[in-house]
C-alpha cells in the first residue's frame, strides 16, 4: 500500500492488505526498504556543536594566502631574453607585490628580484631583475610565484601587507516529523509484532524517526541554502497557512555538501567515465595539492562510484591497498574502508550507504561521484590545533522530553507521556518531533568532488 497523509485510525488500518482476517501470519514485518541504513555523514566526523547564540544563521572564518601568483595573462612583457624584464599583471593579481620580492620565473626557474613597481587603474607594471645577472625568458601568460625576498644593508621597512578573513556562512534549518493515533486504534492490537508489542503505532514511531534522520542527512548532502531567512520581512519562502494562523512563517533551507563543494571546492571528471586509471588518481591528487588540503582524506560515494574505483584498487596486486575499520579520533566505527597511500595522501575509501538510496539521487551525479573531505580533525586552525572538516550546528533542545537535538512534543488525552501539551480535550495520541540542525564545513576549499561514473 502506497504511502499517504492522514491520521491512523481504525479504518486506515484495517484496510492494509497485510492484516487479513486469518491467524497464519508472520507476526514481524519485513523492512523492505532497509532506510534505518541511511547513515549520519556529520556523524563520521564525530563532530556536533550547538549554536550557543540561538542565532538561525552561523560563520566560519578562512584566511588569506601567504604566498600568491603573479600572472601575466593578457598582458604586455618587455625585455624577455635579458637580464632586466618588466611586465603587466591581471587586476586580480596586482597590488600584492612589492619591491624587494623575488619571483621564480617558469622558464629555466629563474630568480627575478623586484626593483620597482609603478601602478595604473589598479594594474601594476613590475620591474624585475635577474639575481644572477643571466638572461631571462619570460612570456605573457606565464606565471610567476612570490616565493621569496631580500633587502639591502641599512634597509628601509617594506610596504606592509595586509592579509584579512573571508567569511563563510550558512542556516540552519528546522525538520518536523509528528505520529497521530486514534484512542480506537491506540487500543487496538494487531497480528503483528515490532519490538516486541502488538501495536501499530509503534511501527510507525520507529519508522518516524528514521524518516526525520533521514530527511536531516540528505539535507546535509544535497540541500541548497535558501535564499530566504527567517529575518527577512518578505520572505519568498513562507509555510502554507493550514488553519487560523498556523503556519506563513519564513522558511529557511541549510547548505549541504555537494552546494559547498559545487561553491567553494573542486570538480573533476575521469577521463573515461565507467573507469577508474591511475591518470584519474594522479587528476585527484593535483587538485588537492592545488586546493592546499589536508594529507588525510576519507573518500566516499555510493556502491556504484566506490565499485569503478574497487576495480582499479583490487588490481594494484601488493601495492599497499588494506582493508581496515575507520578509526575517527580514536573512536572505531562499523564501516570498512579501503586504505591506500599514494603522492603523500593517505585516501580512505569507503560506501556511503545513503548513497545507495534508490530514490533520494538516483536522478543526478551525486551517485555518479567520489567525495574527498579532510576527516580525523585534520584542519589546522590559525594558532594552532585542529578541527573536524564537517559537522553539525544545532539549536539545543527546549523542551522537556528533548534529547539534546530533537525535541519531543506530545499531545491529545491519550498522550504517551501521560502530560498533553495541546488538544488536551481531543481523544488520540500525538507525538512530534523537531529538530533545526545545519552542516557546517570548515575549509570547503578543500573539498572535492570526483564524477566516475555516466
Amino acid at each position: 500500500m502506497a504511502a499517504s497523509q492522514g491520521l491512523i485510525n481504525k479504518t486506515y488500518v484495517s484496510a492494509l492488505d497485510s492484516f487479513l482476517d486469518t491467524r497464519e501470519i508472520n507476526p514481524l514485518i519485513t523492512d523492505i526498504y532497509n532506510e534505518s541504513s541511511l547513515t549520519d555523514i556529520a556523524g563520521i566526523e564525530g563532530r556536533r556543536k550547538p549554536i550557543e547564540t540561538g542565532q538561525p544563521f552561523y560563520s566560519t572564518y578562512v584566511n588569506d594566502a601567504l604566498f600568491f601568483l603573479v600572472d601575466t595573462t593578457g598582458g604586455t612583457v618587455t625585455g624577455s631574453g635579458t637580464a632586466t624584464i618588466n611586465f603587466v599583471a591581471t587586476l586580480a593579481t596586482s597590488g600584492l607585490v612589492r619591491k624587494g620580492d623575488i619571483l621564480l620565473a617558469p622558464t629555466g626557474m629563474k630568480s627575478l628580484i623586484v626593483y620597482n613597481i609603478t601602478t595604473a587603474s589598479s594594474i601594476d607594471t613590475i620591474f624585475v631583475k635577474s639575481v644572477t645577472g643571466d638572461n631571462v625568458t619570460l612570456t605573457a601568460g606565464q606565471k610567476l610565484s612570490v616565493y621569496s625576498q631580500a633587502v639591502g644593508e641599512n634597509s628601509v621597512t617594506q610596504s606592509n601587507l595586509r592579509f584579512g578573513v573571508t567569511r563563510y556562512f550558512n542556516k540552519y534549518q528546522i525538520f518536523r516529523e509528528q505520529s497521530k493515533v486514534t484512542d480506537v486504534q491506540k487500543a487496538a492490537t494487531i497480528e503483528t509484532t515490532i519490538n516486541g508489542q502488538p501495536y501499530f503505532i509503534v511501527k510507525d514511531h520507529i519508522e518516524k524517526k528514521i524518516k526525520l534522520k533521514g530527511d536531516v542527512n540528505a539535507a546535509f548532502i544535497a540541500g541548497e541554502m535558501s535564499a530566504t531567512s527567517f529575518s527577512d520581512a518578505s520572505p519568498v519562502l513562507v509555510d502554507p497557512v493550514t488553519s487560523g494562523t498556523d503556519g506563513g512563517g519564513a522558511v529557511q533551507t541549510t547548505r549541504g555538501l555537494n552546494a559547498y563543494n559545487t561553491l567553494y571546492g573542486t570538480s573533476i571528471t575521469n577521463a573515461s567515465l565507467g573507469t577508474y586509471a591511475k591518470a584519474d588518481l594522479d587528476a585527484a591528487v593535483a587538485a588537492l595539492i592545488a586546493a592546499r588540503a589536508p594529507k588525510d582524506q576519507l573518500v566516499f560515494g555510493g556502491s556504484v562510484a566506490r565499485t569503478i574505483v574497487d576495480t582499479y584498487l583490487k588490481n594494484l596486486g601488493s601495492s599497499g591497498v588494506t582493508s581496515v575499520r575507520l578509526n575517527v579520533d580514536g573512536k572505531e566505527l562499523d564501516l570498512e574502508v579501503d586504505k591506500l597511500s599514494y603522492g603523500g595522501f593517505n585516501f580512505n575509501y569507503m560506501t556511503m550507504p545513503m548513497y545507495n538510496h534508490p530514490v533520494m539521487f538516483s536522478q543526478t551525479d551525486i551517485v555518479k561521484s567520489l567525495y574527498y573531505i579532510p576527516y580525523n580533525k585534520k584542519v589546522e586552525v590559525v594558532g594552532g590545533g585542529y578541527d573536524a572538516a564537517i559537522g553539525t550546528r544545532y539549536i539545543p533542545s527546549q523542551t522537556k522530553y528533548g534529547n539534546g537535538m530533537v525535541d519531543e512534543l506530545h499531545g491529545g488525552a491519550l498522550a504517551f507521556n501521560g502530560s498533553p501539551t495541546y488538544d488536551g480535550n481531543i481523544m488520540k495520541a500525538e507525538c512530534a518531533w523537531t529538530t533545526k540542525q545545519g552542516l557546517e564545513v570548515l575549509g570547503a576549499q578543500f573539498l572535492l568532488r570526483q564524477k566516475v561514473n555516466s
